[in-house]
């Protein structure tokens, strides 16, 4: 019976690359990414309550995470996603706030060339412009028979396990240093890896939010680390036009040199900062 489901998607697999290359459409999918913590209790107590009470507190908007809405505007050949900007909201309370960057593929505004299958995106170190241009990553899909509705779009469950890089191995070793040491972000509880994408064979495009894309079908649904996307709604064949434009502004670079140069200034900074790490990221797979 296995066997069968896998052929069956196999075959959806070709159907919806073959209908791709026929059809001519547009449509526009929204998101919404909801990034959380999962923190675990810290009783301890040190001889300064203020430090206490801005510790308490920081733990608390990490617990909440941050919501982030995206576009991704799309044909049968190329798309755009971004992020929904929106008005900052007054804080309240002590004023802190945290900003979460870094959440995997997903974070970025990327221009995908569905035929060349390459990416560009727009992306900064310390204030400097980078133009990202490099190849689709190829992600080794595990299709399932598991399936659920996300709307009234019928989805098949699909997952990914990326081996870890040699930063990630260095960071990994690490953590296990600051546990040792009781270090705040080894109060993070460790991550399942694995990436798990829902899509829908009934829009035949291989695409998905991010960088991701592969399957038979548009993804609808990522969950990466400490991120869940999700679609709210689509838009198909809108009567607006279509704003996908190529990213042009910033130093030409591929990702493998970005990912370097921004580790390198990375160290650099926190050495600046006497060896403190006080920068707020989640984890990046990258492969």
């Amino acid at each position: 019976m296995k066997k069968v489901a896998v052929i069956l998607l196999c075959i959806a697999f070709a159907k919806a690359n073959t209908l791709q290359a026929q059809q001519e459409f547009k449509a526009i999918a929204h998101y919404v990414a909801q990034t959380k913590f999962d923190i675990k209790p810290d009783t301890t107590k040190s001889k300064n309550p203020e430090q206490d009470a801005m510790k308490a507190k920081f733990m608390e908007l990490l617990s909440k995470g941050q919501k982030n809405e995206f576009t991704l505007e799309f044909t049968n050949k190329e798309s755009n996603y971004k992020e929904v900007l929106q008005l900052a909201k007054p804080s309240a309370g002590s004023g802190m706030s945290i900003s979460v960057s870094g959440n995997g593929n997903a974070s970025n505004t990327v221009y995908k060339d569905l035929q060349a299958q390459q990416f560009v995106k727009e992306d900064e170190i310390m204030g400097k412009e980078f133009l990202i241009v490099d190849e689709l990553p190829q992600y080794n899909w595990q299709l399932s028979q598991e399936t659920k509705m996300i709307g009234n779009y019928l989805c098949y469950k699909a997952t990914y396990l990326p081996e870890l890089t040699e930063t990630q191995k260095e960071a990994k070793a690490k953590k296990e240093e600051e546990k040792e040491a009781g270090g705040l972000f080894a109060q993070m509880a460790d991550k399942d890896k694995t990436i798990t994408a829902w899509y829908t064979p009934e829009i035949p495009v291989s695409n998905g939010p991010g960088e991701y894309q592969g399957l038979p079908g548009l993804i609808l649904e990522v969950k990466e680390l400490n991120t869940i996307l999700l679609v709210t709604k689509i838009e198909m064949n809108p009567e607006k036009d279509l704003d996908i434009k190529k990213p042009n502004s910033g130093k030409e670079i591929n990702q493998k040199d970005f990912d370097a140069l921004a580790k390198k200034k990375y160290e650099e900074r926190v050495k600046m900062n006497g060896g403190s790490n006080t920068f707020i990221t989640t984890e990046v797979i990258r492969h």
